[in-house]
Protein backbone atom coordinates (compact mmCIF):
# COMPACT_ATOMS: atom_id res chain seq x y z
CA UNK A 1 0.00 0.00 0.00
CA UNK A 2 1.43 3.70 -0.62
CA UNK A 3 1.65 5.76 2.03
CA UNK A 4 0.41 9.61 1.54
CA UNK A 5 1.28 11.06 4.34
CA UNK A 6 5.04 11.73 4.45
CA UNK A 7 7.42 13.92 7.07
CA UNK A 8 5.86 17.53 7.84
CA UNK A 9 2.74 16.77 6.61
CA UNK A 10 3.61 16.81 3.06
CA UNK A 11 1.39 14.83 0.98
CA UNK A 12 2.84 12.18 -1.82
CA UNK A 13 0.90 11.28 -4.64
CA UNK A 14 1.72 9.19 -7.49
CA UNK A 15 0.23 8.43 -10.68
CA UNK A 16 0.15 4.80 -10.71
CA UNK A 17 -2.68 2.05 -10.52
CA UNK A 18 -3.26 0.30 -7.21
CA UNK A 19 -4.69 -2.74 -5.55
CA UNK A 20 -4.87 -2.14 -1.95
CA UNK A 21 -6.21 -6.14 -1.20
CA UNK A 22 -7.31 -7.82 2.00
CA UNK A 23 -6.63 -10.99 2.49
CA UNK A 24 -9.92 -12.12 4.07
CA UNK A 25 -12.35 -9.63 3.05
CA UNK A 26 -15.90 -9.88 0.80
CA UNK A 27 -15.81 -6.53 -0.71
CA UNK A 28 -14.01 -4.29 -3.02
CA UNK A 29 -14.21 -0.47 -4.51
CA UNK A 30 -13.32 0.07 -7.63
CA UNK A 31 -11.94 3.78 -8.95
CA UNK A 32 -12.38 5.52 -11.23
CA UNK A 33 -10.55 8.89 -12.39
CA UNK A 34 -11.57 12.04 -14.62
CA UNK A 35 -10.38 13.43 -17.32
CA UNK A 36 -7.04 13.76 -18.34
CA UNK A 37 -6.42 12.73 -14.68
CA UNK A 38 -5.03 9.92 -13.40
CA UNK A 39 -5.34 7.18 -10.35
CA UNK A 40 -3.64 10.44 -7.93
CA UNK A 41 -6.69 11.68 -8.05
CA UNK A 42 -8.56 8.92 -5.90
CA UNK A 43 -5.45 7.66 -4.19
CA UNK A 44 -6.25 9.18 -0.84
CA UNK A 45 -9.92 8.16 -0.55
CA UNK A 46 -8.57 4.59 -1.43
CA UNK A 47 -6.16 4.63 1.78
CA UNK A 48 -9.08 5.59 3.49
CA UNK A 49 -11.31 2.92 2.18
CA UNK A 50 -8.52 -0.08 2.81
CA UNK A 51 -8.04 1.15 6.33
CA UNK A 52 -11.69 0.82 6.37
CA UNK A 53 -11.65 -2.79 5.43
CA UNK A 54 -12.47 -2.36 1.58
CA UNK A 55 -10.00 -4.08 -1.25
CA UNK A 56 -9.66 -1.25 -3.67
CA UNK A 57 -8.45 -0.68 -7.11
CA UNK A 58 -7.37 1.90 -8.90
CA UNK A 59 -7.16 2.12 -12.49
CA UNK A 60 -5.47 4.27 -15.44
CA UNK A 61 -7.22 4.29 -18.61
CA UNK A 62 -5.87 3.90 -22.03
CA UNK A 63 -4.45 7.08 -23.21
CA UNK A 64 -4.11 7.89 -19.61
CA UNK A 65 -1.19 5.65 -18.91
CA UNK A 66 1.84 7.07 -19.21
CA UNK A 67 3.13 10.49 -19.41
CA UNK A 68 3.58 12.25 -22.91
CA UNK A 69 4.48 15.86 -24.22
CA UNK A 70 0.66 16.05 -25.15
CA UNK A 71 -2.05 14.17 -24.12
CA UNK A 72 -2.80 11.36 -26.58
CA UNK A 73 -5.93 10.68 -28.33
CA UNK A 74 -8.61 8.19 -26.75
CA UNK A 75 -12.12 8.05 -26.32
CA UNK A 76 -14.93 6.90 -23.95
CA UNK A 77 -14.97 2.93 -25.63
CA UNK A 78 -11.79 2.57 -24.80
CA UNK A 79 -11.79 3.99 -21.00
CA UNK A 80 -15.36 1.94 -20.68
CA UNK A 81 -13.76 -1.04 -21.60
CA UNK A 82 -10.65 -0.70 -18.96
CA UNK A 83 -13.50 -0.50 -16.22
CA UNK A 84 -15.50 -2.97 -16.97
CA UNK A 85 -12.19 -5.41 -17.09
CA UNK A 86 -11.31 -4.30 -13.50
CA UNK A 87 -15.03 -4.53 -12.50
CA UNK A 88 -15.45 -7.82 -13.65
CA UNK A 89 -12.30 -9.52 -12.11
CA UNK A 90 -13.55 -7.91 -8.94
CA UNK A 91 -16.95 -9.69 -9.14
CA UNK A 92 -15.29 -12.28 -9.44
CA UNK A 93 -13.96 -12.20 -6.03
CA UNK A 94 -15.99 -10.20 -4.21
CA UNK A 95 -19.78 -10.58 -3.02
CA UNK A 96 -20.25 -6.78 -2.69
CA UNK A 97 -18.90 -4.86 -5.28
CA UNK A 98 -19.11 -0.72 -5.55
CA UNK A 99 -17.94 1.94 -7.52
CA UNK A 100 -16.60 5.43 -7.32
CA UNK A 101 -15.93 7.86 -10.36
CA UNK A 102 -14.82 11.27 -10.25
CA UNK A 103 -15.73 13.73 -12.90
CA UNK A 104 -15.84 11.76 -15.91
CA UNK A 105 -15.28 8.41 -14.11
CA UNK A 106 -18.59 9.43 -12.58
CA UNK A 107 -20.36 9.42 -15.77
CA UNK A 108 -18.34 5.55 -16.61
CA UNK A 109 -19.73 4.83 -13.21
CA UNK A 110 -23.45 5.24 -14.21
CA UNK A 111 -22.79 3.61 -17.64
CA UNK A 112 -21.23 0.79 -16.21
CA UNK A 113 -24.22 1.02 -13.42
CA UNK A 114 -26.81 0.65 -16.51
CA UNK A 115 -25.34 -2.48 -17.15
CA UNK A 116 -23.73 -4.06 -14.35
CA UNK A 117 -25.20 -5.44 -11.58
CA UNK A 118 -23.18 -2.52 -8.85
CA UNK A 119 -23.97 -3.14 -5.08
CA UNK A 120 -23.32 0.75 -4.43
CA UNK A 121 -22.48 3.41 -6.68
CA UNK A 122 -20.47 7.47 -5.30
CA UNK A 123 -20.49 10.29 -7.84
CA UNK A 124 -17.52 13.04 -6.87
CA UNK A 125 -17.65 16.16 -8.98
CA UNK A 126 -19.57 13.97 -11.52
CA UNK A 127 -19.14 15.64 -15.30
CA UNK A 128 -22.61 16.51 -16.81
CA UNK A 129 -21.90 19.62 -18.47
CA UNK A 130 -18.79 22.00 -18.61
CA UNK A 131 -18.39 24.59 -16.17
CA UNK A 132 -19.66 28.18 -18.52
CA UNK A 133 -17.74 31.33 -17.18
CA UNK A 134 -20.51 34.48 -17.45
CA UNK A 135 -18.40 35.96 -20.04
CA UNK A 136 -18.92 33.15 -22.52
CA UNK A 137 -20.92 33.90 -24.99
CA UNK A 138 -21.85 30.18 -26.38
CA UNK A 139 -21.80 27.02 -24.18
CA UNK A 140 -17.88 24.96 -23.96
CA UNK A 141 -19.81 22.00 -25.13
CA UNK A 142 -20.60 23.89 -28.76
CA UNK A 143 -16.80 25.51 -28.40
CA UNK A 144 -15.42 22.38 -27.86
CA UNK A 145 -17.11 20.43 -30.73
CA UNK A 146 -16.21 22.91 -33.04
CA UNK A 147 -12.39 23.90 -32.55
CA UNK A 148 -11.71 20.34 -31.75
CA UNK A 149 -12.27 19.41 -35.53
CA UNK A 150 -9.63 21.85 -36.22
CA UNK A 151 -7.31 22.00 -32.58
CA UNK A 152 -5.79 18.84 -31.26
CA UNK A 153 -5.44 19.86 -27.63
CA UNK A 154 -5.65 23.00 -25.70
CA UNK A 155 -3.18 23.85 -22.61
CA UNK A 156 -4.41 22.85 -19.42
CA UNK A 157 -4.28 25.28 -16.98
CA UNK A 158 -3.26 24.96 -13.00
CA UNK A 159 -5.26 22.08 -11.74
CA UNK A 160 -8.56 22.93 -9.96
CA UNK A 161 -7.35 22.67 -6.08
CA UNK A 162 -7.51 25.34 -3.75
CA UNK A 163 -5.37 23.44 -1.42
CA UNK A 164 -1.74 24.63 -2.48
CA UNK A 165 0.39 22.00 -0.95
CA UNK A 166 -2.14 19.09 -2.21
CA UNK A 167 -1.79 21.41 -5.56
CA UNK A 168 1.43 21.02 -5.97
CA UNK A 169 1.67 17.33 -5.40
CA UNK A 170 -1.12 16.76 -7.83
CA UNK A 171 0.78 18.45 -10.54
CA UNK A 172 4.04 16.46 -9.77
CA UNK A 173 1.57 13.31 -10.24
CA UNK A 174 -0.50 14.67 -13.56
CA UNK A 175 1.10 13.28 -16.51
CA UNK A 176 -0.25 15.88 -18.80
CA UNK A 177 -0.23 19.35 -19.32
CA UNK A 178 -2.91 19.85 -22.14
CA UNK A 179 -6.20 18.35 -22.84
CA UNK A 180 -6.84 16.17 -26.33
CA UNK A 181 -10.31 18.20 -28.10
CA UNK A 182 -10.99 14.49 -29.66
CA UNK A 183 -10.85 12.85 -25.82
CA UNK A 184 -13.44 15.54 -24.38
CA UNK A 185 -15.38 15.18 -27.37
CA UNK A 186 -15.85 11.35 -27.08
CA UNK A 187 -16.77 12.10 -22.70
CA UNK A 188 -19.64 14.37 -24.27
CA UNK A 189 -20.77 11.68 -26.48
CA UNK A 190 -20.76 9.17 -23.38
CA UNK A 191 -22.19 11.94 -21.57
CA UNK A 192 -25.51 12.32 -24.52
CA UNK A 193 -25.98 8.54 -24.20
CA UNK A 194 -25.99 8.80 -20.21
CA UNK A 195 -27.80 11.48 -19.68
CA UNK A 196 -30.61 8.83 -21.73
CA UNK A 197 -29.99 5.99 -19.47
CA UNK A 198 -30.28 8.11 -15.92
CA UNK A 199 -34.41 6.57 -15.09
CA UNK A 200 -32.93 3.38 -16.00
CA UNK A 201 -30.24 3.19 -13.04
CA UNK A 202 -31.12 1.93 -9.57
CA UNK A 203 -28.35 1.47 -7.87
CA UNK A 204 -28.02 3.36 -4.10
CA UNK A 205 -26.00 6.33 -5.23
CA UNK A 206 -24.59 8.86 -3.18
CA UNK A 207 -23.30 12.41 -4.91
CA UNK A 208 -21.23 14.99 -3.97
CA UNK A 209 -20.55 18.27 -5.62
CA UNK A 210 -18.86 21.74 -4.69
CA UNK A 211 -21.10 25.04 -5.39
CA UNK A 212 -17.51 26.11 -6.19
CA UNK A 213 -16.49 24.00 -8.81
CA UNK A 214 -14.90 25.57 -11.92
CA UNK A 215 -14.41 22.47 -14.39
CA UNK A 216 -18.11 20.87 -14.08
CA UNK A 217 -21.47 22.56 -14.06
CA UNK A 218 -22.81 22.03 -10.16
CA UNK A 219 -26.16 22.26 -11.79
CA UNK A 220 -25.17 18.72 -13.20
CA UNK A 221 -25.05 16.98 -9.97
CA UNK A 222 -28.44 18.30 -9.15
CA UNK A 223 -29.62 16.69 -12.79
CA UNK A 224 -28.41 13.44 -12.02
CA UNK A 225 -30.20 13.51 -8.66
CA UNK A 226 -33.55 14.10 -10.26
CA UNK A 227 -33.33 11.98 -13.09
CA UNK A 228 -31.68 8.96 -11.45
CA UNK A 229 -34.16 6.12 -11.29
CA UNK A 230 -32.97 4.83 -7.76
CA UNK A 231 -35.02 4.96 -5.05
CA UNK A 232 -31.66 5.19 -2.84
CA UNK A 233 -29.97 8.27 -3.52
CA UNK A 234 -28.19 11.09 -1.87
CA UNK A 235 -26.17 14.61 -2.89
CA UNK A 236 -24.42 16.46 -0.53
CA UNK A 237 -23.35 20.03 -1.29
CA UNK A 238 -19.86 21.23 -0.63
CA UNK A 239 -18.70 24.95 -0.75
CA UNK A 240 -15.19 25.74 -0.55
CA UNK A 241 -13.61 22.80 -2.91
CA UNK A 242 -12.86 22.90 -6.38
CA UNK A 243 -13.51 20.39 -8.87
CA UNK A 244 -10.76 18.21 -7.40
CA UNK A 245 -12.94 16.98 -3.92
CA UNK A 246 -10.96 13.60 -3.14
CA UNK A 247 -7.85 15.89 -2.75
CA UNK A 248 -8.80 19.20 -2.34
CA UNK A 249 -9.52 21.53 1.43
CA UNK A 250 -12.71 19.47 2.52
CA UNK A 251 -11.69 15.81 1.48
CA UNK A 252 -12.23 14.64 5.25
CA UNK A 253 -15.63 15.39 5.20
CA UNK A 254 -15.79 13.56 1.51
CA UNK A 255 -13.96 11.00 3.04
CA UNK A 256 -16.09 10.77 5.85
CA UNK A 257 -19.33 10.59 4.01
CA UNK A 258 -18.10 7.71 1.25
CA UNK A 259 -17.36 5.67 4.59
CA UNK A 260 -20.76 5.85 5.89
CA UNK A 261 -22.24 5.64 2.71
CA UNK A 262 -20.76 2.18 1.46
CA UNK A 263 -20.61 0.87 5.15
CA UNK A 264 -24.28 0.99 5.45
Amino acid sequence: MVVAWGFEGMVSLVNLPFFYGHGAGDRACLLLHGLGGGAYELQLLGEVLYETGWTVQGILYPGHDRPRAQMPPSTWPQWYEAAVSAFEALRESYSTVAVVGFSTGGTLALHLARHYSIDALVLLAPFLRIYRPWFLPITPERLVQSLGQWIPWVPRRSLPLRDRTVRQAAEAACFFKSFNLQAVRSALDLIAQVEQELPMITTPTLILQSRADTIVAPQGAQRIYEDLGSPDKELHWLKDSDHLLPLDVEREQVFAKVVAFLGR
